[in-house]
């Protein structure tokens, strides 16, 4: 019998595979920080979602064996610690990919056609003001992706079907796959900046993405640019962001994630004109959270049975050979 910890609340067909199988005992925590420690120290399998798996919390876990995220992302789970066990973090590869890309596509038009002020002007009686703002359309204009892993190999194909010239950037390029879609492909995106009318950003927060856009990239991008993170909080400047918006240097920016979540009501994103901001939901679909949920609980039970692949691990180089 194999103990399943799960941290937090999951769609009922993720339950359902767990609660089905004889050999795993599931034990729910419902979100419950206080009792997360302890939950771990007997559990073979954890399945989390948002909850932060801390080194602290992970050592106390001795009989661990595997972790599944509800998601793609494994900012909180000390993935260091867990390759250093040879504990494989399993991933839910492609739930969230349609959504996310939905997700940017929204945040291009709303902010391309000027949505949300002429919703207010219509609403407002104010509809003389119909031509008050600049709007244009997406055929033709450029968008640069930056990040060319699972998201941004699919955002780029439909990009280039609303007729955008699409560039991607990536440190490992995958350029045969670039040139299979039919898009330019650069090792490093910084000298496109100035002809960029939309930049979008699908890489993992680290060390070598840290604040990869910053004060000096916004300044060099076009005044009527778009910025658009969906990606990781951090990955953009936030204060930089602000100021490029206020300032003029940049058109607008939609954020779905911020360096600190939830972001603090002071956070200058919060209060930006013809901006868009998100609650870190552009993975929230009903579709979505349905596949996160039977993806990261089929994970669990593929690896009991011998059958987990290195392509869902955030760390294959744990996979023996």
């Amino acid at each position: 019998m194999k103990k399943v910890l799960v941290t937090e609340k999951l769609h009922a067909d993720g339950m359902a595979l767990l609660e089905a199988r004889s050999d795993i005992k599931t034990h729910y925590l419902d979100g419950d920080v206080e009792k997360l420690g302890a939950a771990m120290e007997d559990a073979q399998g954890v399945l989390v979602r948002t909850m932060q798996l801390s080194t602290a919390d992970l050592a106390r876990a001795g009989k661990l064996e595997v972790i599944s995220r509800h998601g793609v992302g494994c900012d909180n789970i000390d993935v260091a610690h867990c390759s250093a066990r040879n504990l494989p973090v399993a991933i839910a590869v492609d739930s969230n990919t349609t959504s996310v890309i939905e997700h940017v596509i929204m945040m291009m038009l709303v902010l391309n056609k000027r949505a949300i002020q002429y919703d207010r002007y219509t609403r407002e009686g104010q509809f003389s003001q119909r031509s008050q703002h600049h709007t244009s359309e997406l055929h033709g204009k450029h968008v640069l992706i930056i990040g060319f892993g699972r998201i941004g190999k699919r955002i780029a194909p439909v990009c280039k079907a609303l007729g955008m010239r699409v560039t991607v950037a990536d440190i490992a390029l995958d350029r045969a796959c670039a040139s299979e879609l039919g898009v330019e492909a650069v090792d490093d995106f910084r000298p496109l900046l100035g002809t960029a009318d939309y930049l979008t950003l699908h890489v993992p927060l680290d060390d070598s993405t840290a604040n990869i856009i910053g004060a000096k990239e916004l300044a060099a991008m076009p005044r009527h640019s778009i910025v658009i993170n969906c990606a990781r909080g951090g990955v953009v400047d936030e204060q930089a962001l602000a100021d490029a918006v206020l300032n003029g240097e940049i058109a607008a920016t939609g954020c779905d994630v911020f360096a600190t979540e939830p972001p603090a009501a002071d956070n200058p994103l919060l209060s930006l004109p013809n901006s868009i901001v998100t609650p870190h939901n552009a993975a929230g679909t009903a579709e979505s959270m349905r596949r996160m949920a039977t993806y990261s609980a089929q994970n669990l039970l593929d690896f009991f049975d011998g059958k987990l692949t290195a392509e869902r691990l955030i760390n294959p180089q744990i996979m023996k050979p």
